[in-house]
């Protein structure tokens, strides 16, 4: 539940950041008329991917191609986060940036432009959450993942309205580095999960059937409700909660020289 709550969260956000920044552009250079097809363009891109996060979850009931996606999902995760913690730094204006170069053409082309620009950077969360939440489908119930879904999406609605009346006290980029840090440690976790599924069917490459066996038997105590499986998501919290600690205690001390100048 923690870490579906955890994936939501930080992946509804993001979009959500994008669908803001997006209209807030829009808005103050006198482009309102572009502002529809940022809502369909949001609207197809849910469709989208709650319709992959549906076939996901399907293919997620055979083992080995379970241990497929979760090893898929862990690679793809991980280098996304990557890219967007190299970035963040530079996310709002490389999103003014974009949209300008569609805005600027003229008439239906730049309603097209807007449309497709925000399908693609709202899919592409959301079909990040789908490949993250299948992939773990198979070891978290149906209950567990919808409640943390909805704990997600409701702490998603209080960061937002934060953002609306208080987004100049918001520093981006350490949310950016914050959750991004859960997503490169959960992507540890898929990625050991995968290849203990995979060996539990004998279907690792270029090991032999005895090799498979004992890789699977040396995994096992990383499985959740195993003492390090246990260690391993309560790290996936108390980690990048660290470092925001850790960022605040430094910002605080950076700032008193300048106080007391």
């Amino acid at each position: 539940m923690l870490e579906t709550m955890l994936i939501t969260f930080r992946e509804g956000l993001e979009a959500f950041l994008i669908i803001a920044i997006t209209l807030a552009y829009l808005t103050k250079t006198g482009r309102t008329a572009l502002i529809k097809p940022v809502y369909a363009g949001a609207g197809v891109a849910l469709l989208i991917s709650a319709t992959t996060g549906y076939h996901i979850r399907e293919l997620a009931q055979e083992p080995v191609t379970e241990g497929v996606l979760a090893l898929i999902a862990g690679a793809l995760v991980a280098s996304l986060t990557y890219y967007v913690m190299k970035t963040a730094k530079h996310i709002r204006q490389d999103i003014h940036n974009r949209l300008e170069r569609h805005a600027a053409q003229d008439g239906a082309m730049a309603e097209i432009g807007i449309f497709l620009f925000t399908v693609l950077m709202i899919a592409r969360e959301g079909m990040e959450t789908a490949l993250m939440l299948g992939a773990m489908s198979g070891q978290t119930g149906a209950v567990p993942m919808i409640a943390g879904a909805l704990g997600g999406l409701a702490l998603v609605g209080l960061i937002g309205y934060a953002w609306m009346t208080q987004s100049h006290k918001i520093n981006l980029r350490l949310f950016m580095q914050v959750t991004g840090m859960f997503l490169v440690l959960f992507s540890v976790h898929l990625f050991l999960y995968g290849l203990h599924e995979l060996s539990e069917m004998n279907a690792l490459p270029l090991l032999s059937e005895d090799m498979n066996v004992s890789f699977h038997i040396a995994t096992e105590p990383f499985e959740p409700g195993q003492p390090i499986g246990d260690l391993i998501t309560y790290s996936l919290l108390a980690l990048p909660c660290g470092w925001l600690l850790f960022s605040f205690v430094r910002d605080r001390f950076a700032a008193q020289p300048h106080a007391a100048e």
